[in-house]
């Protein structure tokens, strides 16, 4: 029998100590596993060195070469000789200061580990006195006086030179490079007070003069919008401060992406925050999209945990619920108030209106009077090259997207000369004239609002049934209704469990008697989720019991519905979707070529 051990046979060696450089390898992996990780780790230094100017440089995606330059303190020459040993931090001193980090770095294993997988040169100046610092793979080279400009630069060439393994798993330099400057904006977003520069090969790609956090926003992600398509809201509460960024609600995106939370300037990955600011947009947005809004915390350092991610990326909060709520309360305080300011200029102000001029307000209230078809263009880029005819066609297009999507806005008729009925259209929309404006009124829509907001106001008295209803429920949905019991019982829906361990319907809301049916339907889903339980079963409800499309309604159910429709403080329906479009009397002529 052969005595070759192969890879699968247990190790037969006894338990020892790692050599040093081994263990400072894999200590390396954990910290930095791509040039990203590096460029996040030496921001959070140049920040943390009180710098007013910070330069980010990558080769190669950051493989060959990633390099920050900072104006900050810089090291003398003690500092830099023991800068990249394990665990050298002038952060903290003792397991105390945990409690109260107030920098970005603290742990002080970045630079030991970069000095372990790449080959490190820190040039930095403290009085006047500039050094350099050589460390290859973890080997102390050269620490020797160096002709420099006040501040740091620290440079990671070819990284993961000496863990080959490691080295083939990076991506293609554009991917790399795409994370890199994704890194870069967010550390730009959490620091508005800092310039940022990013040069990409040799070539300035973006350059970030110090604003507030709605200006590095616009600047940062010009294509999400102009600056003026942003709002800038601030609360505070027990021990913590909220400033959001956040976009109106006719800019939407597919995706999740430009929802990010920062906490004490440190972008974090928290869902119960991201979903806070969707859920605050609920009832503005339909289904499917989602809002873009970023919301920086600043919190006591004793209230929050940040040691418990290598790379930082997660907190642990004391109190998230209050952050939570408070972070509802401003954007839907904002939302609403710009709702009303836009009613009450649109009663005051034909002329006033953005859908028939074009113009957006500002935070201030003054008027953005550049063309509409400019928009958000290459005025406000924040990039120092011209931009490509792609890229313009693109801000263009985003310009007149949004353009439309205020044209949307429901604003009820002014004036005091009634709503004039005309009939109905295509079986879908009620037509109605009033102060020299068409309104076009999706009929399913609008009663599908006024009965939600007839559920949500109703008394939330219970009517028993007769003979309780069974309910065919999977083992998820029992699980949640379980769960929901007490909830639901407070909207006045009643279920109980029968003898067999299974539920029954026991009593219904009084407005909702007649649902029976749509009631049993909803629980046996598990639909709703735990935060909006009471706004999914009334959207379900209202959704099925509100007029369908190819229903002629009488003149008199439609004008009581125009009426109750055009008196709604929100007009939209429950699923975010405006109820009506108006066209005024000058687009009319525009569109038939006459004068007005």
């Amino acid at each position: 029998m052969s005595s070759n051990r192969t890879t699968a046979d247990p190790p037969s060696g006894r338990v020892r100590v790692l050599p040093e450089h081994v263990a400072r390898k894999i200590a390396a992996g954990e910290v930095i596993d791509r040039p990203h990780a590096a460029v996040r780790e030496l921001l959070d230094n140049a920040v943390d060195s009180c710098a007013t100017e910070v330069t980010l440089e990558i080769r190669g995606g950051g493989i060959d070469e990633v390099r920050v330059s900072d104006n900050g303190c810089g090291m003398d020459e003690a500092d830099l000789d023991m800068c990249c040993l394990p665990h050298a931090t002038s952060k903290i001193a003792s397991a105390e200061d945990l409690e109260r980090v107030s920098t970005l770095g603290f742990r002080g294993e970045a630079l030991a580990s970069l000095a372990a997988c790449s080959r490190l040169e820190i040039l930095s100046s403290r009085d006047a006195e500039a050094r350099r610092l050589v460390i290859h793979g973890g080997k102390k080279l050269e620490l020797a006086p160096h002709g420099g400009a006040p501040g740091t630069t620290v440079s990671v060439k070819d990284l993961f030179f000496n863990m080959p393994a490691r080295r083939r798993f990076l991506k293609s330099p554009r991917a790399e490079s795409g994370l890199c400057r994704r890194v870069f904006l967010e550390k730009a977003a959490a620091h508005p007070h800092l310039a940022f520069r990013l040069v990409v090969d040799g070539v300035l790609k973006t350059f970030l003069p110090p604003g507030t956090h709605r200006d590095r926003i616009a600047a940062a992600w010009p294509r999400l919008g102009s600056r003026d398509a942003w709002w800038e809201s601030s609360g505070r509460g027990d021990g913590f401060r909220i400033t959001v960024v956040h976009a109106r609600p006719e800019l939407s995106r597919r995706d999740r992406k430009s929802l990010q939370v920062y906490a004490n300037r440190r972008r974090i990955d928290e869902f119960a925050l991201v979903q806070a600011m969707q859920y605050a947009y609920d009832a503005w947005m339909p289904g499917g999209v989602f809002p873009a809004a970023f919301a920086f915390v600043e919190i006591d350092p004793a209230l929050v945990d940040f040691n418990i991610h290598p790379a930082k990326k997660e907190a642990r909060f004391r109190d998230l619920p209050a952050i939570r709520h408070r972070l509802i309360e401003l954007i839907k305080d904002r939302i609403t108030s710009e709702a009303y300011r836009r009613r009450a200029a649109a009663a005051e102000d034909p002329a006033s209106r953005d859908s028939a001029q074009g113009r957006l307000m500002d935070d201030d209230g003054a008027a953005d009077r550049r063309p509409a078809s400019i928009g958000g263009g290459p005025w406000h880029r924040s990039r120092t090259e011209a931009p490509s005819a792609r890229e313009s066609a693109a801000e263009f297009g985003e310009a007149a997207r949004r353009l439309r999507h205020e044209r949307r806005i429901p604003v009820p008729p002014r004036g005091d000369g009634g709503v004039r009925y005309l009939g109905q259209a295509m079986g879908v929309f009620l037509v109605a004239e009033a102060a020299g404006s068409l309104y076009i009124v999706d009929q399913h829509a609008a009663h599908e609002r006024i009965l939600f907001e007839r559920f949500r106001n109703a008394d939330p008295a219970s009517e028993r049934l007769l003979v309780p209803r069974p309910l065919d429920l999977d083992r998820s949905a029992a699980m949640k209704l379980e769960l929901r019991q007490e909830r639901l019982a407070a909207l006045g829906l009643v279920v109980e469990a029968d003898d067999a361990g299974g539920w029954v319907l026991a009593a219904l809301p009084r407005e909702a008697v007649h649902l029976e049916d749509d009631v049993v339907e909803f629980l046996e889903s598990g639909a709703g989720d735990a935060e909006g339980l009471e706004k999914a079963l009334w959207a379900d409800l209202s959704c099925k019991a509100a007029v369908k499309d190819n229903h002629v309604l009488d003149d008199a159910a439609a004008r009581t519905l125009l009426e109750d429709a055009f008196a709604l403080e929100l007009p939209r329906c429950p699923h975010g979707r405006p109820i009506w479009f108006e066209v005024s009397r000058e687009e009319l002529f525009e569109l038939v070529g006459r004068t007005v």
